[in-house]
């Protein structure tokens, strides 16, 4: 049931994103793609895309509430809608530069031009904005796996044992199985799309222009475009689970550490040593949400203006 409203908007967004990707694309009019053509696309094409997260991200968390909304109760329903948000928004934008790049307008003129440059499929993807995504994936992934492994048996909690066993703390939310399948299941969604996009903005026809340093801008500007969505949408739900997580740890462990003083039992170096492990996890958690915002706010790459030839 935790997958049910992330399924349905891969429905929509995909319906969604195309429709509004067309429409920008028919106000691209010309035979040839020119530079200040294929600017003015682009910008549309990444306004689009911010609408259509938005708007997602709304959408995905209302399904996700719904059942509550309609008095039917559900375990871990309000911690799936608030995940949902960024996954929502990352699917959706992507989805969307994706279709924007899809439908870029190709040369249509009697006399065509191709320009034989190799490109790989991260050539274009700024340094440090390909490492944030690789560490995000990585760290995301060892997450769910660590929290699949150490939760409890409903997949949405962590105890912590203390005084030789005797006494025990539980807290929640916690990254088990309950929160870990459906931000494993949008990551990957997040991933192909990205992949995909990256792929398109790579083969994607070139511009009008005899200036390769204009070419490779417009080039570097979409793939950035494409890359910072997904990643400050992942870094945000990867920062979101490890931040309640840490908590939940920390909180768990403190309580079983004070049943333990005051049945005069043991603490143990687990219940000691966890609290503290528990709350790094946590900043480490709401900085790396942050960070994924401020992802996101980084300017893309400017165009330089075509140099205007002597005599013109």
């Amino acid at each position: 049931m935790t997958l049910a409203p992330l399924l349905v908007l891969l429905l929509l967004v995909g319906l969604v994103s195309g429709l509004t990707a067309l429409l920008v694309r028919q106000s691209a009019g010309g035979e040839e793609t020119t530079v200040a053509e294929a600017r003015q696309y682009a910008a549309r094409t990444s306004a689009a895309a911010v609408a259509v997260g938005l708007c997602a991200a709304v959408a995905a968390g209302f399904a996700a509430m719904l059942p509550v909304v309609y008095g039917v109760a559900m375990a871990g329903r309000a911690g799936v809608a608030a995940m949902m948000l960024p996954l929502a928004f990352g699917v959706a934008h992507t989805g969307t530069v994706l279709v924007g790049e899809l439908t870029w307008p190709r040369p249509g003129g009697v006399v065509r031009r191709a320009r034989l440059a190799h490109r790989g499929l991260l050539h274009s993807v700024p340094a440090w904005l390909r490492r944030s995504a690789a560490a995000t994936l990585a760290a995301g992934v060892a997450l769910i796996a660590v929290g699949a492994a150490v939760a409890d048996p409903y997949g949405r909690s962590v105890t912590v044992r203390a005084g030789g066993g005797l006494v025990e703390g539980a807290a929640s939310p916690f990254v088990g199985s309950g929160y870990g399948v459906p931000a494993l299941v949008g990551l990957a969604c997040l991933v192909a799309l990205t992949l995909a996009a990256l792929w398109v903005v790579a083969n994607r026809p070139a511009v009008v222009t005899d200036h390769e340093e204009v070419e490779a801008a417009l080039r570097r500007a979409s793939a950035q475009r494409v890359l910072r969505g997904s990643t400050t949408a992942a870094m945000v739900v990867v920062g979101g689970l490890s931040a309640v997580s840490g908590l939940a740890v920390r909180s768990a462990s403190t309580g079983a550490a004070e049943t333990a003083r005051l049945n005069e039992l043991p603490v143990g170096v687990a219940a000691s040593v966890l609290p503290w492990v528990g709350g790094a996890l946590a900043v480490v958690g709401m900085g790396s949400a942050l960070a994924g915002v401020a992802v996101f706010l980084v300017r893309t790459p400017a165009v330089p203006a075509e140099p205007v030839a002597a005599g013109q």
